[in-house]
């Protein structure tokens, strides 16, 4: 029950880091139970194991600039979203147009709520998982994209999709979509439209899992503002 977290990343006075306390039941049975401060201990752990920690001290809703009605929308429906338990969230938009700091967020707070978070740069990640296609390899790596509580792939289909890709994006996604507690989280520079044009059963099933959270961010890159 304690082991899961690293005991080492909160220094706790109260349990002096065991991560639990003992006491003494009616009975006269000397029970263990979790110290409080184990909930801060899982979530810097999800934290690490998100892949998003650097991320997580730069892109937090607070620094999010919001400086017209489009990024106001999307700041509301981003938080709209980290408060939710179910749904998927897609936006679309250029590069430097903030994609990226807003799913961050939204990330960071459903880590504060308890969820386990992974984060897919889709460019690299689908790269190393193409060349594992039809070998057992495959399997691990696959199942944890299939299966964990929310995936956040960042940058989807950027540089465009080949066969390979879509076949890819079809088994991590058609997997989620079968699990309507499993949450999925998207950047990308292809809006619905483009997405259809790529292949229209995996533009459908995101289409409808982001019913409420599908938003497109403007043309202005904001790093060059």
């Amino acid at each position: 029950m304690f082991a899961e977290c690293d005991l080492n990343n909160v220094d706790c006075p109260v349990c002096e880091n065991r991560g639990y306390l003992t006491r003494v039941d009616d009975e006269g049975n000397t029970r263990a139970y979790e110290c409080e401060c184990m909930a801060k201990r899982r979530s810097i752990r999800r934290i690490k194991h998100s892949g998003l920690a650097d991320m997580m001290e730069r892109y937090t809703f607070d620094a999010y600039e919001v400086k017209d009605a489009e990024q106001l929308k999307i700041l509301h429906t981003a938080r709209m979203f980290a408060e939710d338990d179910l749904g998927w969230f897609y936006i679309a938009g250029q590069s430097g147009s903030g994609k990226t700091h807003i799913c961050t967020a939204i990330c960071s707070r459903l880590i504060e709520r308890g969820s386990d978070v992974y984060y897919m740069r889709w460019r690299d990640e689908s790269r190393q998982l193409k060349g594992l296609l039809n070998t057992d390899e495959i399997e691990k790596p696959l199942e944890k994209l299939k299966r964990v509580q929310v995936l956040y792939i960042d940058d989807f289909f950027k540089g465009g999709a080949n066969e390979a890709d879509v076949r890819l994006a079809f088994e991590i996604i058609n997997a989620r979509y079968n699990n309507s507690r499993l949450r999925t989280i998207f950047s990308s520079e292809i809006d619905f439209e483009g997405l259809e044009e790529i292949d229209e059963s995996l533009c459908g099933r995101i289409y409808e899992r982001s019913s409420g959270y599908r938003l497109h961010s403007s043309k202005i890159n904001y790093r060059l503002r």
